[in-house]
């Protein structure tokens, strides 16, 4: 029987899950010492494969690397090994160690927890932040039984559980042994390095009641990979993220963050030719049938992005940033972008950046929380960088932000006259609810026309209608609603600030 065993990155039955996990091996052998393990035996990598050959048995070679490659700090943070090579920041090593309890160990029987959480404090932008987490005294990926049988050969038919195979568990517990998933030792140590060569995002998005979804709370980012030396190299660049860039408000937002920092180029900000153009997402979170554990809630693939789509949404990420937020008892949490989240789902999806607009914008509670996005969807609007479809689209934002301009000017002056407090915010609402009800054409037109109507004389109306007419008349009523509903949140002139501090005030 030969003592060796090759992985390759293309074999029959390799998905996206084994391939993220043989590069997390690849990365982890990259960092050690083969001279260090030469009489157990040793690996042979290549960029699309790793091949290992030992001498007497297989965990004599592999049972030392899988020592090495799962450690954990002094503290009790999940610490891999090319963590400690690359030197993750404490803030974000905490990040990734919250993210992976959340997602490939989040069932208790997987890790062994102190039984009290632990507080450590760092500095941030030069305040002082502290950071609650459960430190770890073990954790299933350092265990071998389930791998090597008792005299250190391979298991042949090793079953799947959710810590090695999210959302891959026993379907039915009434019929375990048919609905069970196995692997051999081949595809099992992939999937063994899994957490290693993922990356990770917590989920902060908002249900149309203005409360956190629970159904999206953490994400694992599978990158599509085709070549193992240059997955390593990109990985790299996800190490060096600060904290605010490892959240994300969806599975787009977290799916592109993910491909524009592992194509990030040596100059800030910048995109090299694309080495890794694809990827799936996967989310875990709580439903009401299983409150006691995080189950895999969705999947979503995107596929062979380019680089201008890709140069858009880094563009739009600059423009609408995540923000930390320190509270007064010094611990923060971090403050997603909902306008981001739908932006990346547009692009990830080759729809017009503002499609769908109204989903961020159907209720009070999200028109709030995407009020916080003012400036930054304002910027889009004005820059040269932003993508429109067709030239009469931002027109058309232009022409409503006059016609706003006008109305919160003439309300104003009438609240000054009358010595009473300016109701932008009641104007705001009213303008929002009566564009939110159009359900057709015909609607969507007599709630353009009173806008336009209450906004008096409008300029850039009258020198551009030729060129708006197909957004009245046009059948696309949709589409008008949305880009409608963009400038009313976009919306920086006179009475903006007031509606911004009304709403800091509510929340």
């Amino acid at each position: 029987m030969p003592k060796n065993l090759i992985l390759r990155l293309f074999d029959p039955g390799m998905t996206h899950m084994h391939q993220v996990g043989l590069a997390g091996l690849y990365m982890t052998l990259k960092q050690l010492d083969p001279a260090a393990f030469k009489e157990q035996g040793g690996w042979i990598l290549t960029d699309s494969s790793v091949e290992f050959f030992w001498e007497e048995n297989p965990r004599d070679l592999i049972g030392p690397i899988i020592e090495k490659a799962f450690g954990i700090s002094g503290e009790g943070i999940i610490e891999f090994l090319i963590h400690r090579k690359h030197r993750v920041g404490d803030i974000e090593k905490i990040q990734i160690h919250n993210s992976i309890l959340r997602t490939f160990l989040q069932h208790g029987r997987t890790r062994s927890m102190a039984s009290r959480a632990t507080t450590l404090s760092f500095e941030y932008d030069k305040k002082k932040i502290s950071i609650e987490f459960r430190p770890v005294k073990s954790y299933q990926n350092q265990k071998q039984k389930v791998f090597f049988k008792a005299n250190g050969d391979f298991k042949k038919n090793i079953k799947l559980a959710g810590w090695a195979f999210p959302g891959g568990g026993v379907r039915h517990v009434g019929f375990s042994a048919p609905t069970t998933l196995t692997n051999n030792a081949n595809k099992f140590l992939c999937l063994l390095f899994a957490p290693v060569g993922s990356l990770y995002f917590l989920i902060s998005s908002k249900t149309q009641d203005g409360k956190f979804d629970k159904r999206k709370g953490a994400a694992i980012v599978l990158p599509h990979i085709n070549n193992l030396e240059t997955y390593g190299r990109c990985y790299r660049n996800y190490l060096q993220s600060p904290v605010e860039r490892l959240y994300a408000n969806s599975l787009g937002d977290a799916g592109l963050s993910a491909l524009a920092v592992l194509n990030l180029h040596d100059s800030p900000g910048m995109l090299r030719e694309l080495e890794v153009d694809s990827c799936s997402i996967v989310t875990l979170g709580t439903v009401p049938w299983a409150k006691q554990q995080k189950t895999r809630t969705s999947l979503e693939h995107i596929r062979t992005i380019d680089r201008e789509r890709l140069s858009f949404f880094a563009f739009a990420s600059q423009t609408l940033r995540n923000k930390i937020v320190i509270k007064k008892d010094k611990t923060y949490y971090v403050q997603t972008s909902s306008a981001r989240g739908l932006i990346a789902e547009n692009i990830a999806a080759d729809k017009p950046w503002f499609a769908d607009f109204y989903k961020i914008m159907r209720s009070k509670k999200l028109a709030e929380a995407t009020s916080f996005d003012r400036r930054g969807l304002h910027a889009m609007i004005e820059s040269e960088r932003t993508n429109w479809p067709m030239s009469e689209d931002r027109l058309f934002v232009e022409a409503i932000h006059s016609a706003l301009r006008n109305r919160y000017g003439a309300l104003a002056a009438r609240a000054r006259a009358k010595g009473e407090r300016i109701p932008f915010d009641r104007e705001f609402e009213r303008i929002r609810i009566s564009l939110m009800r159009s359900k057709n054409a015909q609607t969507m037109r007599a709630e353009l026309a009173d806008l336009f109507a209450r906004g008096g004389i409008n300029k850039s109306l009258q020198q551009n209608w030729p060129q708006l007419l197909t957004l009245f008349t046009g059948p696309d009523w949709q589409k008008a609603r949305d880009l409608a509903l963009l400038a009313l949140a976009s919306y920086a002139g006179k009475g903006s600030s007031d509606i911004e501090n009304k709403e800091e005030d509510d929340k």
